[in-house]
């Protein structure tokens, strides 16, 4: 989580006006009482409201709850914020949302068809605990990679 709270700062401070002000947004949404903390309670409130029950996991607030304060500050939501933007897929098998390391079936994410790729978790894809007709998947990462076009060295 680390590593998305920074990436989430990175591009808050980097960003727009208008989309830092989409930010603030999102977080005053959240913030039912206005007292500039998310509680729990507001979390869930919101979650529910917005993108249904997928994505309400105490787990997910303690893990966003980087000060341990029990609350999410405005830098703590921005991180779920900046999740909820970027990182909107879940695993196909156990339905959890794919924060981090996943894995995908690169048939479906190449083909020319607008169908959603067929994403997995990394403990569904370790276990094997998937029905799906294509057997080659690569993680988020590698995906990347592999789709770099490598230009041939010039001497």
């Amino acid at each position: 989580m680390q590593e998305l709270n920074e990436a989430a700062i990175a591009y808050y401070n980097n960003g727009s006006t208008d989309q830092q002000n989409l930010a603030w947004q999102f977080f005053l949404s959240m913030d039912g009482d206005g007292n500039g903390r998310v509680s729990f309670q507001e979390y869930t409130d919101f979650l529910c409201r917005t993108t249904g029950l997928a994505w309400v996991r105490r787990e997910m607030f303690q893990e966003l709850d980087r000060n341990r304060d029990g609350q999410l500050d405005f830098w703590e939501v921005l991180t779920l914020y900046y999740v909820a933007r970027t990182r909107t897929i879940g695993c196909r098998t156990c339905l959890q949302p794919l924060i981090g390391l996943y894995f995908t079936c690169v048939t479906c994410f190449e083909s020319q068809c607008v169908c959603d790729t067929f994403d997995l978790c990394v403990n569904c894809y370790m276990r094997r605990n998937y029905n799906h007709p294509h057997r080659v998947f690569l993680d988020s990462f590698v995906l990347l990679r592999s789709k770099r076009s490598h230009p041939p060295l010039v001497r």
